[in-house]
């Protein structure tokens, strides 16, 4: 019984860790604004559109990141030659504040040759 209240105790411990680890990372991301912040002020009809959207924030590193990609894929748009359209947006963190420093657009083909893999050629 009291290696059953150990172990509890324990993995509780181990839980609140990863909670305060978590917040901490948060911090240190958090600037002014975050990459994932500035992307959506850049794209205010996300919050309208109908389609399909998928937005991922990398960061080089867990603690202290200083470089950072947002990737916003949007899916089900109208215009059928198109499957699917990628804004990739890179960051790098300047004096405390992220700053955007390169975009990049591909598109996913809904007909023609390469319907497969995003490319940055204008689909037919």
């Amino acid at each position: 019984m009291m290696m059953k209240i150990m172990t509890t105790v324990g993995l509780v411990s181990m839980m609140l860790t990863g909670c305060a680890t978590t917040k901490n990372v948060i911090s240190k991301v958090h600037g002014n604004d975050t990459p994932l912040e500035q992307v959506l002020k850049l794209h205010p009809e996300l919050r309208n559109e109908l389609a399909t959207v998928e937005l991922r924030q990398y960061f080089n590193r867990a603690e202290a990141p200083t470089v950072a990609e947002v990737k916003v894929t949007q899916t089900g748009l109208m215009d059928d030659s198109i499957a699917a359209e990628r804004f990739i947006y890179s960051f790098k963190l300047n004096d405390g504040k992220w700053q955007q420093v390169n975009k990049k657009t591909e598109y996913k083909c809904g007909r023609g040759k390469n319907t497969k893999s995003f490319q940055t050629a204008l689909c037919p």
